[in-house]
Order: structure tokens, then sequence, then C-alpha cells
């Protein structure tokens, strides 16, 4: 019996086992990651059918290699729905992304690679949310990234307002979506959709399977109390987009042997209170700016060692400290896990990055409960503006998958 069972095992793929869409950079080469949205001039995992977004990242240190990629189709909770490839994807299975650079007038060689999605290769069937993953020369995952594809059945009106309790002092924005649908769709029920609310394209940060409040004909609200977030800081910013010269954020520039390292200015914990400081809701862009021209950043932007440092008289006991944004997917790795410098009085990360700007907080982790913050070392404050992101789900009764049928957002200003 356990040897059949073996046997069984050895022939399934890694993926067939997983019930869960995870995203992670599993290997040490992969660098500058970026979901690029043409149509909004963005960041973001989320698109509409019809369009085509733009995934692009860096081979370090490598020569060409062929590089494979796919799409998986996942139900509202990220859980395999176990659909065949034919009921979601039309095209080839596992198709090679093509294009690709040279790095060039570089200190650190990489090739650069550049996917358009939907292509001649590959399209989708349906909406909903997708796990896309890229593989190496051998087959074998080098990232994943979860992007999801929504239907405009659905519109989406977002709306939000300071709240706070004696309970929760530090939640600070509650969020309020409403979903119109058509008068011919009156037979959705309230029991087949759902909503996901995420802060800064943060999955991380997300709270989900929302059902609506209150119900009028097509109507439908989402308003509870509990839809609250914690309004965190404004994000912190650097600009390398010219690595010999300090740039915004950075207070000192180091050269050794053609290779920069930048230092930022430290991070004061705990402010008291809050000051303006417009940013871009965690996002970052690459360029490379030198000799009065701009340059092509895919291929022609270098890498420099970032130095990140937070003030504290002592370290956080049962605490951990992670450097995140966009940048890094708001994923907690050792790449990016901060460590206490006793002669310097706080935290310390170095992290290799490509030529650009950048927004980034800094995330605490609790040791015992794995409790994420983004706001205890920056603080928390009503005024912060954020980037919410509301997603309607549908699967009718007898149905096969979860459809994303609405999408909308709202960019949190000061009021």
């Amino acid at each position: 019996m356990y040897q059949k069972l073996f046997i069984l095992l050895i022939f399934l793929s890694p993926y067939s086992l997983a019930q869960k869409a995870v995203e992670h950079v599993y290997s040490p080469d992969v660098y500058s990651i970026q979901l690029f949205n043409p149509e909004t001039n963005d960041e973001t995992p989320f698109f509409k059918m019809g369009s085509q977004f733009i995934l692009s990242f860096d081979l370090l240190n490598k020569g060409y290699e062929r590089i494979y990629y796919s799409v998986k189709h996942y139900d509202r909770n990220w859980e395999d729905d176990n659909l065949f490839d034919s009921e979601y994807i039309i095209g080839y299975s596992m198709p090679q992304i093509y294009e690709y650079k040279n790095s060039f007038n570089t200190s650190q060689n990489y090739t650069h690679y550049t996917l358009e999605f939907p292509n001649k290769d590959l399209q989708l069937k349906i909406s909903g949310n997708y796990l896309l993953t890229i593989y190496n020369n051998a087959r074998k995952p080098i990232f994943t990234r979860k992007i999801s594809f929504y239907e405009n059945i659905a519109e989406i009106g977002i709306s939000y307002e300071r709240y706070s309790s004696s309970k929760n002092p530090n939640i600070s924005q509650r969020v309020t979506v409403q979903a119109l649908l058509p008068n011919d769709n009156n037979s959705i029920l309230s029991q087949q959709i759902s909503l996901c609310i995420i802060q800064n394209n943060n999955w991380n940060n997300s709270q989900c399977n929302i059902s609506p409040q209150f119900i009028n004909r097509n109507s439908f609200t989402f308003g509870q109390l509990t839809n609250a977030f914690e309004g965190g800081n404004e994000f912190f910013s650097f600009d390398t987009k010219n690595i010999s010269v300090p740039g915004y954020g950075t207070e000192k520039i180091i050269e050794e042997n053609n290779v920069y390292s930048a230092l930022l200015y430290p991070i004061i914990s705990y402010p008291l209170d809050y000051t303006y400081n417009p940013d871009i809701n965690g996002a970052y862009y690459f360029r490379r700016f030198d000799l009065n021209l701009e340059r092509d950043a895919r291929n022609e932007g270098d890498y420099c060692h970032i130095n990140f440092f937070v003030s504290l008289a002592n370290p956080l006991e049962g605490k951990d400290l992670y450097v995140v944004g966009l940048f890094n997917n708001y994923e907690l790795s050792d790449t990016n896990k901060m460590s206490y410098n006793e002669a310097l009085r706080g935290y310390e990360k170095s992290i290799y990055l490509k030529q650009g700007y950048y927004n980034y907080t800094i995330a605490t982790v609790d040791q015992k409960n794995g409790k994420i913050s983004l706001s205890e070392i920056p603080g928390s404050f009503w005024q912060t503006e954020n980037l919410y992101q509301g997603l309607l789900y549908y699967k009718p009764f007898g149905g096969t998958y979860d459809a994303l049928i609405g999408y909308g957002e709202i960019r949190a200003a000061r009021q």
C-alpha cells in the first residue's frame, strides 16, 4: 500500500499537490519584477478582460536562456478550483517569453525579459484570479505572481471615512463599497457574491469574503464596521535615477570600484503627528538619468546597494522588522529582514535595487503570532492617503468557477 502511494506521489506534479496559490521568488537571480498596466500607466495586478499588461524582470549575471510561463485559475480565496486548462485558456499551456535585452553600459550584467499578456500564444476565456508562474530553461519555477482579470458587469463605487474605536484606536479608515448591477442581472443573489477590499495593491493586507450588508434590488452595499484598516503613514521615498549624485531621500552616495551604495536618511520611529508627504501608494518606477540624458531603464538601468536604517534606542522585543513595498511585493524574507546594530542604535538593511524612484515602509512581525503591522514604526493616521481597491466575485449556483464581475478603486485623499 505505501509503495503504491509513493509511486503515485512521484508522478504527481508539485502543483497538483498545492491547494493554495503562493506568491514567491524561488531563484536568487531574479530581480526587478514589475507588473505594469499601460492603460492606466501604473503598477497593479488587476486588469480588465481584453486588456493587456506588461510583465518585466531581470536575471542577474546570466546570459540569455529560454524562459517560459503559465497561468492557472483559482477561486476567490486563491484555492485550487480544479479547472482544466481548456476551461480557462486558449493556446499553449506553457509558452516561451521571446522578448529580451542584454544590459548595456552598466556595471551589473543582466538580461531583461518582457512579457505582454495576453498574446497570440495564450489568451484567457474567463475572468477571475490567476497565478502567473515563470519558469527557467529546466521548466522549474523562478517566481510567481497573483493577477486578476475582471469584467465590467458591476459598477463599483468606493468611499471611506475616518474611524476609530476604544478597542482599536489604530484602525483609522473604514471603507464602504457599493456594487450596482445592470437591471437585467436581478438573478444574482447575495449568497452568490462576495467582496474583497485591498489596500495599496497588498494582498497581505486585504479583507475578503465580505457579504452584502444591504440589498436594494440590483444595488448591493458593503458598509460593515469591520471593513476597517490602519491608515498607516505616507510611504517613505527615495530616488536613485542618478546613482552618482544623492537624490531625494538619499543622504550620501558611496562609490568603490565602480560599485555604488546609497545611504538613505534614517527613519525616525513613532511620529506623534501626521505630516503630509505625497507618495505613489507603495509603487516604484525604474529610471536612469545621467549626463542630461534619459536612458532606457529596461536594459540601461544599473544596480545600487540601498542602505535602509530605522533609528531605535533599543531593539523591539519579540518583533522582526522588514523593508517592504510593491518593489518586493510586500514579501517577508531574509532579503529584506533588518538586523539591529548596537553601535548605531538602530535597525539596518542593505538591498540591491535597480535605479529608479521607490516607495517603501517598515513592517513589524510579531514572532509569537505572526501578526504583521505596517503602522507600528511609521505610525497610523486617519489623514493618510491610501489606495483602496474593491473586487466583486460571483459564482452562480451550480457554477464551476468564481468570476470577477467588477472592480473599483479610490485614492483616499486628505479631508
